[in-house]
């Protein structure tokens, strides 16, 4: 996975790319704590260049979800696209999380 971020007025955007799987794990929480260490009131991290995704991966943005709700900040996944966009879908994410995959 790469990832690149961004922060701009109170926003928080990063953007991941490639694959995001079990050994992007430690990567991922670094985002995590950047996030923190930012204190944004949105972070929305834009998948439009995410090609793939396995449950791990699914399992980190359960992850991020916690994460925002402690840290006082709103989560968003938006421009996820093929198979991202079917397991976001599948996975029902749009429950827990604010998914824009128009």
């Amino acid at each position: 996975m790469r990832i690149t971020y961004a922060e701009t007025g109170g926003t928080f955007e990063a953007k991941l790319s490639e694959r995001l799987s079990f050994a992007d794990h430690p990567a991922f929480r670094k985002l995590l704590d950047d996030v923190a260490a930012a204190a944004p009131t949105r972070c929305v991290f834009d998948l439009s260049e995410l090609v793939s995704i396995d449950s791990a991966g699914l399992g980190m943005f359960i992850i991020a979800i916690e994460a925002a709700k402690t840290g006082g900040w709103s989560l968003s996944l938006v421009g996820a696209t093929g198979h991202v966009k079917q397991l976001l879908q599948l996975s029902r994410m749009d429950r827990l999380v604010t998914v824009d995959v128009s």
